[in-house]
């Protein structure tokens, strides 16, 4: 019998530390390069999109009683479909989870460890987040919720310092472009929020399960918000034809941080350090999920075997890519259809087919 242990901000603050990632340093340039100033509406239509993904999540674990992943998957289709759908997922968790720990890996060598080798850096992460693990889902839980203050209550007080150098009539002109444009841009990039299958592995331990609805809406809002206020500010600080030409936009607005009479010379390397737990966490909670279903679906006992298994893998796949635009390449090639998978197709598939039980049943 599993203990129901997760409170209301546990739910909150995984799924924001296991979402927003490494993907929001480079999300202005990203957006932007799609739909210029009105990056803020697509991030509010994505939001929202993310939020019925959620809910579908939500619906799915609560439809089953708040069992396990493995078993919904069992239950419902079957020991040899079930491990092939799981297998999918897998493969999706650990090829979102790759892709960013590369991503982290060389941002960290640009801006804080410029003579470190990547597989180090990455070698590092994966051995650390593997002790993590070694502590099961309590610990990993009760690491978000610290996590979750000590990285954006210092974010947003670096972000308000961007302010003395920001014109917000560079977010202006707005509604400018065609709805095929913002169409393209929402299927494109809808894969930023990835991250919220976690809620597959936390939902089973909830104790309140009355409030979990709302609970993910307010956790999908934060990410939104804080999205947008990030693109806002990048725009205001940059305008729309610089903020399409540097890499990390993000990075680079905190580095113009200059404010005389303070202690701090250089901005990013608070932020840097800062994203590293955040990093961590994402990555730790992504490699317990993927590590989880291995467990179950292959009967291993123990996630300590399981996540054992998944690290040469793991280590490998995030060398693959050979510079930074193959890896943004391979990213767009290939997430966006594990995630249509994942968050479109195993629904519909799912409620299709708990329809045709009732029938049958009745």
């Amino acid at each position: 019998m599993k203990k129901e242990f997760i409170n209301k901000f546990g739910i909150f603050s995984t799924i924001i530390i296991t979402v927003v990632g490494v993907g929001f340093f480079s999300y202005p340039r990203e957006i932007t390069s799609q739909v210029g100033t009105d990056g803020w509406f697509v991030t509010l239509i994505m939001g929202l999109i993310n939020y019925l993904f959620l809910y579908f999540i939500y619906k799915i674990v609560s439809t089953n009683s708040y069992n396990k992943f493995s078993d919904i998957l069992e239950n419902n289709f079957g020991k040899i479909a079930g491990k092939i759908v799981s297998v999918i997922f897998c493969i999706y968790v650990v090829v979102t989870s790759c892709i960013g720990l590369r991503i982290f890996a060389e941002v960290l060598k640009m801006y804080l460890l410029e003579k470190t080798p990547a597989e180090f850096i990455i070698f590092t992460i994966i051995v650390v987040s593997t002790y993590l693990i070694r502590g099961e889902i309590s610990t990993l839980i009760k690491f978000n919720e610290i996590a979750f203050w000590i990285i954006f209550i210092p974010s947003v007080l670096v972000l308000i310092f961007t302010f003395h150098k920001a014109d917000f009539t560079n977010v202006l002109p707005v509604f400018t472009q065609k709805p095929s444009q913002y169409i393209n841009a929402i299927t494109s990039m809808v894969y930023t929020f990835s991250g919220i299958e976690i809620a597959y592995l936390i939902l089973p331990y909830v104790k309140d399960k009355k409030s979990v609805n709302s609970t993910i809406a307010k956790s999908m809002l934060f990410i939104t918000t804080f999205f947008i206020v990030i693109l806002i500010c990048c725009l205001a600080v940059f305008g729309k034809d610089q903020t399409m030409t540097y890499l990390w936009p993000v990075i680079t607005m905190i580095k113009t941080i200059d404010i005389p009479g303070t202690f701090v010379e250089r901005w990013e390397g608070i932020v840097m350090s800062l994203w590293v737990l955040f990093f961590f966490g994402t990555f730790s909670n992504s490699y317990y999920f993927a590590s989880d279903i291995i467990k179950d679906s292959f009967n291993l006992g123990d996630i300590k075997v399981s996540s054992m298994i998944l690290i040469p893998f793991i280590f490998i796949l995030s060398l693959i890519p050979q510079n930074i635009s193959e890896l943004y390449y391979l990213s767009q090639k290939i997430v966006p259809f594990l995630a249509a998978f994942c968050f479109i197709v195993f629904p519909l598939i799912f409620f299709i087919r708990v329809k045709l039980k009732r029938k049958g049943a009745a």
